[in-house]
């Protein structure tokens, strides 16, 4: 049965090795450690020229002021991304670009296929449509690069919450982190640009939402657009995300009923960071949109955005934006019990 990578499988080998060695493997979960070694230690070829390409080949100016979809994990952004990518003005972050984030301009083509033979047709979680060229998180690229991804807590779950606070809420008065973070993020996303023929580019990233004042220092011209859900539904979305997430890719024991508890405080913690951050870029660089709303009449919401944010280019992609909204029609959420512990 095929199934997602493993969150380190593709992983560059220095970064896999120190992360490791830092957090520590339990034995029953060994062979999938070597699982991922194996795997980086054949991409770390690839990794080496790419690298040695990126320094040789000049780099195109980047566009100025990319879209930033940001909003807690479970509102409707993956919904979102792939609406929104459908405008061929767009470049985006593939599922093979985040898999396999260190050739992503040098071997692209092979990889690409190997991804879209090991890929699932949907995702576990919601049952949305997964194929290599689907939009996807960058923050799975980051991860796969550096530490300085709170993604690492579905492998090291004792870590959730000092992962969390570190890298996506940046909550540190340590500068070197955070400009470390900044050096890895930019050098990726200008990897993506080139790979995207320096297309203004797309990039969906729930971390990011607590992240808005470090992307406007990066990107000062960015736009956002932040989705808000119901917060009882997006919490037990997100405990049932972590959980399987958690049970796909850990390398370490945990315990369910801490998943329960965390969801709840990660979930404050990052709306009350969007709220201390909503007024860093300008008032016309940002949009709030409501889940219901987009969900009751996506076109209308997307015409919406474009307007408020003033990107051309509605009318050229709404028979685009149309056939996909119709393709979708039939799609259902996951239904809670609210007045039932989730299982």
């Amino acid at each position: 049965m095929k199934s997602l990578p493993q969150f380190l499988t593709g992983a560059s080998i220095t970064n896999l090795l120190g992360l490791l060695l830092h957090n520590g493997v339990e034995r029953k979960y060994w062979l999938r450690a070597v699982e991922s070694i194996v795997c980086s230690v054949l991409l770390a070829p690839f990794y080496f020229l790419e690298s040695l390409y990126v320094k040789i080949v000049p780099h195109p100016p980047m566009h100025p002021e990319p879209v930033f979809i940001i909003g807690h994990w479970r509102s409707g952004t993956t919904y979102l991304h792939y609406l929104l990518a459908k405008d061929k003005q767009f470049g985006y972050c593939s599922n093979t670009d985040a898999f396999i984030p260190g050739a992503i301009l040098v071997g692209r083509w092979f990889f690409r296929k190997i991804i879209a033979w090991r890929l699932p047709p949907t995702r576990s979680m919601d049952d949305v449509k997964l194929d290599a060229d689907s939009p996807q998180e960058e923050e799975f690229a980051i991860m796969l690069l550096s530490k300085y991804s709170s993604y690492h807590a579905f492998v090291f779950p004792s870590k959730l919450r000092s992962l969390f606070y570190n890298y996506t809420l940046l909550d540190t008065d340590n500068v070197s982190t955070i400009n470390a973070w900044k050096d890895v993020y930019f050098r990726f996303i200008r990897k993506l640009s080139m790979r995207n023929s320096n297309k203004r580019l797309l990039l969906k990233n729930p971390a990011n939402t607590s992240r808005i004042k470090h992307l406007v220092s990066m990107f000062p011209k960015a736009k956002f657009i932040y989705l808000h859900r119901d917060p009882a539904e997006v919490r037990l979305s997100t405990a049932r995300l972590f959980k399987t997430l958690t049970q796909a890719n850990c390398l370490q024991s945990y315990d369910h009923n801490e998943l329960d508890q965390e969801a709840p405080h990660l979930h404050e913690a990052v709306i009350k960071a969007y709220e201390q951050q909503r007024t860093f870029p300008d008032a016309d660089n940002i949009v709030e949109v409501r889940y219901e709303d987009l969900v009751a009449d996506p076109l209308t919401t997307v015409r919406r955005i474009y307007r408020e944010l003033n990107i051309g280019g509605f009318d050229s992609s709404e028979p685009a934006f149309r056939e996909f909204i119709s393709q979708q029609k039939d799609h259902r959420s996951y239904v809670y019990a609210f007045n039932d512990k989730q299982s």
